[in-house]
This record gives structure tokens, sequence and C-alpha cells, in this order.
């Protein structure tokens, strides 16, 4: 199993960041990874014991992974794992924490493990790197998004 952590500077409230990440109809305004994400159930955000359904973007179109929310306490903490089966993946999980640093910004501490298929595992570090860049590239897309909602609100905007 490969696991990778990520801090990153959002330009916004944490409130802000975690409301353009878990508000499902949002995110899909400016997620690079996911061309889909539903509650199921229906809603627009998920709760502790709610299965979304995930559809990748461009390149990543196949891959589709249920996962279940086993922390969500906005605007500090959500976190998630996958649900079996999730096709190349045998297990992934994530968790997300938002603190507010300064006016106008937010730390960001995403923390993901991926495990593939047993025939697969030898790629697990692999797989880990190409989910990092496209976490790095997704909330490059986040940060923009919170830019362009509130524009001179946010320092730096």
């Amino acid at each position: 199993m490969a696991r990778r952590r990520l801090i990153l500077t959002m330009p916004g409230s944490a409130v802000d960041a975690f409301e353009a990440f878990h508000n499902h109809e949002k995110r899909l305004l400016w997620d690079t990874l996911l061309s889909s994400a539903q509650v199921e159930g229906g809603g627009t955000h998920p709760y502790v014991g709610a299965i979304t359904a995930n559809i990748g973007r461009g390149w990543m179109r196949s891959l589709r992974m249920r996962t279940q929310f086993v922390s969500y306490r906005p605007p500090e903490i959500a976190a998630a794992a996958s649900v079996p089966p999730s096709g190349l993946i045998e297990f992934w999980a994530a968790s997300m924490r938002h603190r507010d640093i300064e006016a106008g910004q937010s730390e960001l501490i995403y923390t993901f493990s991926i495990k593939l298929r047993p025939s697969l595992r030898i790629f697990d570090p692999l797989a880990a790197w190409v989910f990092e860049r496209e976490s790095r590239r997704r909330f490059a897309a986040m940060a923009d998004y919170l830019r362009r909602i509130y524009p001179g609100e946010i320092a730096g905007g």
C-alpha cells in the first residue's frame, strides 16, 4: 500500500474550501479528476455513512469508485474509504483536514492511501504517484475556483 500526504494553502477560509469540495454540485464546476460525483440516495453533501458514486474525468474516465464516508465534520475534517469492488483498486482511503491560517487563507491537509489488486501490487508506488499528481492538479483547480467565486475577499485575490 502506498500513502501520500499533501499540505496546501487554499485561497479561502476553511468553510469555503470545505464547501467547494464537499458540495457535489459545486465540485463538478471545477474538479479536474471527476466527471460525476453523486451521493447515493440524493443530496449535495455527504455525511457519515453516506456512499458516493464517482466517475473519473478525461483519461481517467474509466475509473469508477464508490466511497463511504467514515468521518464528516464541516468545516474541519472529512474521510472516506472505497467500497469494494473498485476495479483495479483493492483499497483507497483519504482524509481532508481544513483549518484557517489567516484572513482569507486556509490549510488543507490531504492524506490518501491506495492499494491495487494483488496481481498489480508492484505498481502501487506508480498508482500513488499518478494519484498525487492528479490530486495536485485538482486542488490547483479548486484554488482557482475559490479565487473566482470570492474575488477581492481572499488574500492575494
